[in-house]
């Protein structure tokens, strides 16, 4: 049966605790928590009917009372645990992940799979058959420092002021963006891109595994010639691209993104067999042309936008998150 989201909720599941003897609810969503070794505290119990971050951040900003508040909402996602720690506030959700840290009670619960979130309104921004949002997303991460007015943004993206709007109505509610007189303006890229990626990963587009007898870098060289030899582009990610902004990693296997149209021709120009295992180049066909949108010519070769290698090098096994993560704090985030 679909819980109802009261105070209610708050009190049946702190009962189940086993150091609590009894709650009671008492007038203006007060609860006074009794352990079994006669200890008592009075919290303040607020009600988030989604749990969205700025829905919570909203609760937080409003508090005016010296009681502990534990904020009560059908789901909370790390990043607002992260908020509520950080202000000192505790929560609950109905899978029975909660954090109390307050006087004689402390109580952290997390893990627990939660079933009560409506994931449609992130896939729908983040998922890849949403070409606009993503373009305006890779935008508006380009200069995380940059506010945007909506129009601006609009005509930068190619797209209609009404798309921008279902944008920013969604990254307000995660609490990603901030308004300021100038614009608006991306405020946790890293928690954005983190949560991007994970949609992302579940999408993976073709890859074409090949082997070839030549070096990494050989390989490469071959790829910076291409386009001139035969007409054919090849944009490198993964470790290769990663590595033209920050070498942090050691690699044995060249990833870059090729037209299906061209596939055949790259293969026969690159000398390259098709394999099941022991492949050292990955061949990746573009689901989209905005996977290119902010690509660099870089120490000879066209690599993709730090956007895009963070989001391909996040789903590559091994040292791929820790290449995404260098790329994240010293390319997009500096």
């Amino acid at each position: 049966m679909k819980k109802t989201l009261t105070v209610d909720v708050f009190k049946d599941f702190v009962e189940k605790i086993s150091i609590v003897k009894k709650c009671k609810l008492e007038k203006n969503n007060e609860a006074v928590i009794e352990l079994n070794n006669g200890n008592k505290c009075t919290v303040l119990l607020a009600v988030a009917a989604e749990g969205y971050p700025k829905q919570v951040l909203d609760i937080i900003a409003n508090i005016d009372s010296d009681l502990y508040r534990v904020i009560i909402a059908p789901y909370i996602s790390e990043q607002t645990s992260r908020i509520c720690k950080d202000a000192g506030v505790g929560y609950v959700d109905f899978a029975g992940n909660c954090f109390i840290s307050f006087d004689c009670l402390y109580i952290d619960i997390k893990g627990n799979k939660n079933e009560n979130i409506s994931k449609r309104g992130l896939k729908s921004i983040y998922e890849r058959s949403s070409v606009v949002s993503s373009v305006i997303l890779r935008i508006m991460l380009e200069d995380v420092s940059k506010a945007w007015k909506m129009k601006d943004l609009a005509e930068a993206a190619g797209c209609s002021i009404g798309q921008v709007a279902k944008v920013k109505e969604f990254l307000l509610k995660q609490a990603y963006i901030a308004k300021t007189s100038s614009g608006i303006r991306i405020i946790e890229p890293s928690t954005l891109l983190s949560d991007w990626a994970e949609v992302y990963d579940n999408n993976s587009e073709e890859k074409i595994a090949c082997y070839s007898l030549d070096s990494v870098s050989k390989l490469e060289a071959k790829l910076a010639k291409m386009k001139d030899d035969i007409g054919v582009e090849c944009i490198l990610t993964g470790f290769s691209g990663g590595s033209r902004y920050q070498p942090v990693v050691r690699y044995q296997k060249v990833h870059a993104y090729v037209d299906d149209m061209n596939l055949e021709k790259a293969i026969d120009y690159l000398g390259l067999k098709k394999v099941e295992t022991g492949a050292n180049v990955i061949l990746m066909l573009a689901y989209n042309d905005c996977v290119k949108q902010g690509a660099k010519l870089k120490k000879g070769n066209m690599v993709a936008s730090p956007v895009q290698l963070y989001l391909d090098c996040m789903s590559i096994k091994g040292r791929g998150e820790e290449m995404a993560e260098a790329i994240l704090e010293r390319e997009i985030c500096k």
